[in-house]
């Protein structure tokens, strides 16, 4: 065959060559593209958490360290209830522990005859941030300022209970979804927009009672004095609600050995303990606030803890952390609430009709909840 002139049809040869040549980039190709996957894969994050945390380790967090057992020795009263006390102190805050304390169940239940005392810790420091923001901004930048401190130094542990448990008791039907749910890390619509409303609540009625102060020049509720108050009064609910309801215990979750561990280490809370604890949280509000407002946040407190023992019971069988730190969180809300409304507008039924009706759409959920039971049984 003739060789291949320009225009004509192109050769065997020519084609074969370039046939070859096709074949070899195509391979070329797909080689770098294996290449390409293979690296990729191997710079995939390492799940570390899976790693690190096992689910084993987990469940022998309910056992104590090796160098502190679960055994209260009333011969070393004095060490043991700075055990007891440092327990209490690592759980709800941040700040750092002696070495030796852990979170061991029984030790934990004991301290929660201290959480009213660790809430003038928490209370505190939200005052004295609100007070030097306050200097500078506005009321309503001071009390942002002042619940991101006492979020930071809680690490939203609180915050992460009402989370839970606005996703579980929104979206659950039974007591079986209920807790399947607030054991999921996912947050749902009814966590993040219950959180968020929440919140903003709390800051809109913290900011009120900064702006009636500040027109009052020092005569109306101190906010520094209302947080720690009302920090001291919002944990007290933890006491009676562990000492008075069941406990939850679930054996499909990782952490059971704790949680079980507590269920049955409820004893723990003495009523010695349960009256020194209530003698704090009675105390505190009375010397912060006063006579009048002291009563305002004893109410308030007392309401929500009944509200959240039947309400518990009847959905779910009981209390756990999630629910409790919910009620605190609610407790907390509700007083601010309390101390910053106008009460001097309520002189009459027709003016107390929209203070009924707020009863009365707050008390729906309680209301509802057995049909929430009956539905979860079918």
């Amino acid at each position: 065959m003739a060789p291949n002139k320009r225009g004509g049809p192109p050769s065997n040869e020519a084609l074969a060559i370039l046939k070859n040549k096709q074949q070899q980039a195509a391979g070329k190709a797909a080689g770098e593209k294996t290449t390409t996957i293979e690296a990729n894969s191997r710079a995939e994050p390492k799940d570390f958490a899976s790693s690190v945390i096992t689910k084993e380790e987990v469940e022998a967090r309910g056992a104590g360290t090796d160098d502190c057992g679960d055994t209260y020795d009333p011969r070393r009263f004095w060490w043991s209830e700075y055990r007891v006390f440092f327990t209490g102190l690592m759980f709800l805050t941040r700040l750092p522990a002696p070495s030796g304390i852990d979170h061991h169940p029984a030790f934990l239940v004991r301290s929660m005859m201290w959480f009213p005392l660790l809430g003038v810790i928490i209370g505190g420091w939200g005052g004295v941030f609100y007070n030097a923001a306050a200097v500078l901004w506005p009321p309503a930048i001071a009390a942002v300022l002042s619940t991101f401190a006492t979020v930071w130094l809680t690490g939203c542990f609180h915050e992460d209970g009402l989370a839970d448990t606005f996703d579980g008791f929104g979206g659950g039907w039974g007591r079986a979804q209920i807790l399947r749910i607030m054991k999921d890390s996912r947050v749902g619509t009814y966590a993040l927009v219950g959180t968020c409303l929440s919140l903003c609540l709390k800051l809109a009625a913290l900011a009120t009672l900064g702006s009636t102060a500040a027109a009052a020049g020092g005569g109306g509720v101190s906010v520094a004095a209302a947080l720690i108050a009302v920090h001291v009064a919002s944990r007290w609910t933890c006491i009676p609600l562990t000492a008075c309801c069941t406990y939850i215990q679930d054996e499909e979750d990782a952490k059971r050995g704790m949680y079980n561990w507590m269920a049955q280490s409820t004893r723990l809370l003495t009523p010695p303990r349960l009256l020194l604890g209530t003698l704090v949280a009675a105390a505190v509000p009375l010397v912060a606030l006063g006579l009048q407002r002291a009563c305002m946040v004893y109410g308030v407190v007392l309401v929500v803890t009944v509200a959240s023992g039947f309400y518990g019971n009847a959905v779910i069988g009981g209390v756990m952390g999630d629910f409790l730190g919910a009620t605190i969180q609610v407790a907390e809300t509700l007083c601010y609430c309390v101390l910053c409304a106008d009460w001097g507008r309520v002189n009459g039924l027709q003016a107390a009709t929209p203070l009924l009706v707020l009863v009365g759409v707050a008390a729906l959920p309680v209301l509802y909840c057995r049909r929430v039971v009956d539905m979860g049984s079918c």
